[in-house]
């Protein structure tokens, strides 16, 4: 899974995922930078504190610096180059900058529109093409949905407003694939102050929430230059740091967090005493797919999946032998939707 962060010229994305990367990935201004960043997850830790295995991995999402995007009809094509490299990523990060000014919702909530006009711009583009060539085409019952959802969408961006205000069904989303259009992606529009006030921080992020109509959508206020200097102290030195500036902890975790959800991922475990590791999937996959993001021969020669929750393995004395004496370890077939924070082991013959 692989997120986007944009934005205009020197807000501090480049910053941001600095914190992100802690400090171990070197940067360019000029171009996109990709990393993948480990989701913090205590019941991972707890694993690995029961199976005490050679190698612990966690869950990760990708994150793709996207270099300053510029506004204006004038830099349109600048504009439309840089943002081809977020055409391929699931949801977007937009960062605004608070840190130059002191924030306010109202002058925030503007910065946000005039940016996702020049997005919805984007779009606009691509949906007058598709349909000036849908003229000349023979319409069938599939094209005719799709027709008619590129008019609805070309009326809503031509509004200035993004496609996720539509609140397309998912079933529609799949029938504008192929188009990757950035305004349908889901959004956390992330907030750069400085922080001097938590308290403050977290009213500014809560009107700012309340206010966003759209589907798909949330917003976070942080400090990217303060999280930056946080995440590339040793650990030791990091408590000490925040207590100096009266902060309650790191942000970066909750942000990670944050985007996970939007995604509306997941995870599943496999645990043993050689790895215990954490697996990306998203809601509403089945045993048989989730078997996939292991190993495709995995899916391909599925048998079934012995699953069981954490609370269960916990209650079962940290044993998958005593969990299926008492019956909690279940023996599922591949239409089995694997559950949140389920630990998955897969059964498989690949000369099936």
């Amino acid at each position: 899974m692989k997120i986007g962060i944009i934005g205009l010229p020197q807000t501090g994305k480049t910053t941001l995922f600095g914190a992100l990367t802690r400090g171990t990935t070197q940067v360019s201004q000029s171009k996109t930078n990709l990393a993948a960043v480990g989701v913090a997850d205590t019941d991972l830790d707890y694993l690995a504190s029961v199976f005490k295995p050679k190698k612990t991995t966690p869950a990760s999402v990708e994150f793709a610096d996207v270099p300053g995007i510029p506004s204006g009809q004038e830099n349109a094509s600048r504009r439309n180059e840089l943002l081809k490299d977020v055409k391929n990523v699931e949801a977007l990060v937009e960062v605004f900058d608070a840190f130059t000014q002191v924030p306010s919702a109202t002058n925030l909530r503007d910065q946000i529109e005039n940016f996702e006009l020049d997005l919805a711009l984007v779009d606009l583009e691509i949906v007058e093409h598709r349909l000036e060539r849908m003229k000349k085409e023979k319409m069938t019952p599939v094209l005719e949905r799709e027709r008619d959802l590129l008019s609805s969408a070309q009326s809503c961006l031509s509004g200035g407003k993004g496609l996720r205000s539509l609140g397309l069904s998912d079933e529609d989303k799949s029938l504008l694939t192929s188009y990757a259009f950035i305004t349908l992606k889901p959004v956390m529009h992330v907030i750069n102050i400085t922080m001097t006030d938590e308290t403050a921080a977290r009213n500014l992020e809560a009107a700012l929430t309340a206010a966003d109509d759209q589907v798909d959508a949330t917003a976070m206020v942080l400090d990217a230059k303060l999280e930056r200097e946080i995440a590339e102290l040793p650990a030791a030195e990091q408590l000490e740091f925040l207590q100096e500036f009266g902060l309650s902890g790191s942000v970066i975790d909750t942000f990670i967090g944050r985007a996970y959800q939007l995604l509306k991922l997941e995870t599943f475990y496999t645990a043993g005493e050689d790895e215990c590791k954490a697996w990306v999937i998203e809601a509403g996959t089945r045993a048989r797919g989730a078997a996939g993001k292991i190993h495709t021969d995995i899916a391909r020669g599925f048998i079934a999946a012995e699953v069981i929750s954490l609370d269960d393995f916990r209650k079962a004395d940290n044993s998958f032998k005593v969990a299926k004496e008492k019956g909690l370890l279940r023996i599922e077939g591949e239409n089995y939707v694997v559950k949140n924070k389920e630990i998955a082991h897969f059964r498989f013959n690949v000369s099936r």
